[in-house]
This record gives structure tokens, sequence and C-alpha cells, in this order.
């Protein structure tokens, strides 16, 4: 249900971000990964393909994530997910097979690592979790090897795991922090761009969207994990305002929404400052 206090944000935030669809698109990204035309996959799994794909990130912040689920690490280790996260940890949720998006966030992640006011593998942990289930350790040895020497501080290797797994534990994961993704064909999936902070209680505090990360916003985020405070995206907001568009495969900003929510916008800031002048008045 779209609230007041939401509708208000939208307007604000629309204001600030009016010729939005340039800015959206061209900083921050957050787009589809390499989705295929339906012409192209509609042999895939013999199945009909649907032409609106239901790709989204339905923030759970302040809920916890199943714990209890099980991968594989690059070395081919059993970790349960509740035992590992015993500290403030980063998410990244991706598919090694990727070869646009998922790419840039590891890269993007592992350099803004190196100015995060934190100290990894004491402070926080980092984890890589694909949800493609033919992902296996090796892919993921690899990924590591190519990634973490993009960190130029001290980073013990074991405080950024990359896993794998098969599908129950994949969805049980993805669906607790409400992570929707779609397989298009074989290590091919259309998925949202998102950074997930969570607890060392496995609290869900935060989501950052990619594909670029910065370590200002790491940092904060992680701040708020230490304090076990959720805190709401404006992403989250702003999102409101745009939808996504299958054959574009990215989000465009929606004229009509943006109209709406700017006239309950203006509604409700009108009712609100009538009713603060009858409490002034009240008090008086």
């Amino acid at each position: 249900m779209i609230t007041l206090r939401t509708i208000l944000s939208c307007f604000v935030v629309s204001m600030v971000l009016l010729g939005g669809p340039l800015l959206l698109q061209a900083h921050e990204g957050h787009r589809a990964d390499d989705a295929k035309g339906p012409s192209d996959i509609s042999d895939f799994g013999k199945k009909p393909v649907l032409r609106t794909i239901p790709v989204d990130v339905r923030e759970q912040l302040g809920k916890k994530i199943r714990g209890d689920v099980v991968f594989l690490d690059e070395s081919g280790n059993r970790i349960k997910l509740s035992e590992y996260i015993d500290r403030p940890t980063l998410l990244l949720p991706i598919f090694y097979g990727c070869t646009q998006s998922c790419g840039i966030m590891l890269g993007n992640l592992a350099i803004a690592l190196n100015d995060v006011p934190m100290e990894p593998g004491k402070d926080f942990r980092v984890i890589a979790l694909s949800f493609d289930d033919q992902d296996g350790p090796g892919i993921a040895m690899q990924a590591k090897r190519n990634y973490l020497p993009m960190i130029t501080r001290k980073l013990p290797p074991d405080s950024w795991k990359f896993l794998t797994g098969d599908d129950r534990n994949i969805r049980g994961f993805t669906d607790s922090v409400g992570f929707s993704f779609q397989r298009l064909g074989p290590h091919d999936f259309v998925h949202p761009n998102t950074l997930i902070v969570i607890s060392r209680d496995g609290t869900v505090i935060r989501y950052l969207y990619g594909p670029t990360f910065l370590p200002f916003d790491i940092g904060m985020a992680l701040t708020e994990a230490v304090r076990g405070t959720p805190s709401i995206s404006v992403r989250k907001l702003v999102s409101y305002c745009f939808s996504y568009d299958p054959q574009a495969r990215t989000y465009s900003f929606s004229a009509i929404r943006f109209i709406v929510a700017g006239i309950l916008g203006l509604i409700g800031l009108f009712l609100y400052l009538i009713i603060r002048k009858k409490e002034s008045r009240h008090q008086r």
C-alpha cells in the first residue's frame, strides 16, 4: 500500500530528479543483465517466456535472512550461512557466468573496499553468492582469483567467500531477502543489481543498488549494521516513479506515476500545512 509518507517522499525526490530517465540510466545503471528477447529464448525448457519479466527487490528491512541454508565455498567446503555471518556482512547476489553487470559490481565492490573505513575480516565479512545453481566451486574460485587482487589493502582471504549452491538453498535465501530473478537460458539471467547489508544476527539492514558502490555508502551501511538499525533506501522511494521496460531492459520514467504522485503529494502537503496551522492556533 502506498502511504502518504511514501507519496510525499516520491514527490520530493522526483522533483529533484526531473529528467530522471537519463540520470537513472546513465548514473545508476540499474538495469537487467544481458537479457535476450523473447524470440531468442522461447525454446529454452520448451516453455513460453513471459514478456513482462518479474524482476524486483522487495526490501525486507528489519527481517531475518534464512540462516539455515547451506552453500559451498570456492574450495568446496560446506558453509551454513548463519554460522559464517557472525559480524556485519556485505552480500552480493550475482552469477559467475555473467558477462555484464555482475562482473562490474564485483569489480566496483572490490575497489570500494579499499577505502571503506572499517577493517575487512575483523569488522565485517563479504559474500558473493551465485543464484545460478549450475555454478560450482571451480568457477567460484576463478572469480575469487580475479577480483581479490583488486583490493590493495590487507584482506584475509577467508573474509570474502564466493559461494554456490543448489536451487532449494538459493531460493530459500533470495526469497527471504526479497530478491527475485529469472532464468532466460543456461547461465543467462535477468536480475536486479543490489548489495545487501546484513547484521551479525542475520537482520537485513540496508540495500545498496549497483552497479556502482561508494565507500561512504558502504561504510555508513556497515555502521548501521553494527547498531542493528535498518535504513530505507532512497532508490526504493524513487522506484515507485519508474517502471521496468522488458524490451529496453531498463527502468524508465513513468509520467503517469509522477503526475499522480505529484498531485497526491501536493494534496498531502496542503493538508499537512492546514493541520499544522490549526495546531499552532490551539497552542496559543
